[in-house]
This record gives C-alpha cells, structure tokens and sequence, in this order.
C-alpha cells in the first residue's frame, strides 16, 4: 500500500518540516485523524518554530515506532509506518507558493484492537475518521456501506484485501 499527503510551504516560504524530515529520514507516519482527536488534528497544523515538540502542544502521547524514527500518537486508532518515496513540488495558487506532494510505502501498520470487528475490518462507524471537505470544514465519517462492481472477474471482485467473500 502507498499513502501521499499534500503541505503548503510555512507563511515564512519555507518548506513544512514535516516534509524535511520525510525527505532527510527517509521515514514519515501517518496517525489516523478522527473525530475524537480533532481538536489535536488542527492544533498539529499550527506553524510551529523547529524544535517545538507537537506532540506536547497537540496533548497527544507519543508512540515508539519499530522501523521508522519517529513517534506515532498513541491515541489514534491507526498509524502506518512509511517509507519515504519522493516529493513532487506542485505550484500552488494561495500566498503560501509551493505545495509538496510526499510519496511513501506502507511498511507497517499499527492497528487497535478494540477497534477491529469480528470480521476483521476497521470499525469505521466507532473511529469516526475524520476527511478534509475545504474551507475550515471537516466531516467525520459515521456510516460506511459497500459497492461491488458489477460483472467483475478476478481481483476486481477480490476487493483491495485480494480476497473474495
């Protein structure tokens, strides 16, 4: 599996150091943002000086990782350790100039287990992850169903776990 996220330059033109640290690592995490935890989500996307420990401004525990160097955040329901792939700078269209685009390979996943179903499947409805709609505005989702896609064969029937049910 891959994951990608986007982040504007700092007001100051610099790059976000989350971004930096990716790039210079070679690792990044990503901690499932959700309804619980918003509060710490949009603290966590305050411009704060290098050196400024997130995770104490933010309230949120910290988590060791097992292959990346960073921490993860404890309260969250799920985190992936990444691989650092590449950055793709995009110009962006606000005062902030450039937007990274960071690439990286899920190499582990960390997942609760108060949050797995007696199928095996992530609890979306208990979770409540939260999606960025623009704007200031945020939803969280509360229901999920399924869709499968008519007439597929082989692994379009499969799902994204490759399995058949």
């Amino acid at each position: 599996p891959m994951v990608m996220f986007s982040a504007n330059q700092l007001s100051s033109a610099e790059r976000k150091h989350t971004v930096v640290n990716a790039e210079e690592t070679g690792w990044f995490v990503w901690n499932m943002a959700t309804y619980a935890l918003r509060e710490a989500v949009n603290i966590s996307a305050m411009e704060l000086p290098a050196g400024e420990d997130e995770f104490a401004r933010a309230v949120v525990t910290k988590a060791a990782c097992i292959d990346a160097p960073g921490p993860r955040v404890a309260e969250s329901p799920a985190q992936f350790e990444c691989k650092y792939l590449s950055t793709h700078r995009l110009r962006g269209n606000s005062n902030h100039g450039w937007v990274d685009v960071v690439y990286g390979e899920v190499m582990r996943i960390h997942v609760a287990d108060e949050v797995i179903t007696p199928e095996g499947k992530l609890d979306i409805p208990a979770i409540r992850p939260l999606a960025r709609m623009g704007y200031y505005d945020y939803t969280s989702v509360t229901e999920t169903f399924e869709m499968r896609i008519p007439g597929a064969s082989g692994m379009a029937a499969d799902g994204l776990e490759g399995k058949g049910q």
